[in-house]
């Protein structure tokens, strides 16, 4: 196959698809779900996870809300444009992109260009400010922790539902005896 003539692939590296070849068409959708141009079994994939397309020589990705992400060289993408050597990542499965090399394609000054976005970080609170406490012993202590009598909704719960559950056993348990007393 002459450079010309050369298809974009991806080949799956580092999991159970090693070394398996996967030929992009002009419009490719990737996932779990048999109607996919390139169906890949799994719980790691969408049904639908990403769509690959190849316009004016280059390779072009988006990804179709996916509940893992798709990724490329380790940062999470919503859509973008391959190059050859990329890394393309759709949660635990890897695949390296092959393609056409930039010198055998014709640029394009009317292409468009397509844009990587980044997920939003997520802010963290701000520490809770330290007061002035007189620990007894040292701080890792239990009994010097005065939050300690702060329980929790979920802990809250934890505890109705861990005691409903023993007086359902105890009270299953005193109508057996009393089954055994009244019929022995």
């Amino acid at each position: 196959m002459s450079d010309d003539e050369k298809k974009w692939t991806l080949t799956a590296e580092g999991d159970w698809l090693a070394g398996q070849s996967f030929e992009i068409g002009n419009h490719s959708v990737l996932g779990r779900d048999s109607s996919c141009d390139i169906t890949i079994p799994g719980t790691h994939l969408s049904r639908q996870h990403a769509e690959l397309a190849v316009k004016d020589g280059r390779l072009l990705i988006r990804d179709l809300d996916s509940s893992n992400g798709t990724f490329l060289n380790d940062k999470q993408i919503t859509e973008a444009s391959l190059n050859p050597g990329d890394v393309v990542r759709f949660d635990v499965l890897t695949f390296k992109v092959d393609g056409p090399s930039e010198s055998e394609k014709e640029p394009d000054a009317n292409a468009t260009k397509v844009r990587v976005v980044q997920p939003a970080a997520k802010k963290k609170p701000p520490p809770k400010p330290v007061s002035d406490k007189n620990w007894k012993t040292k701080p890792s202590s239990v009994g010097n922790r005065h939050d300690t009598m702060q329980i929790s909704t979920s802990q809250k719960a934890s505890k109705v539902l861990i005691n409903s559950i023993a007086i359902m056993i105890g009270l299953a348990a005193l109508a057996g005896i009393g089954y055994l007393i009244t019929y022995l």
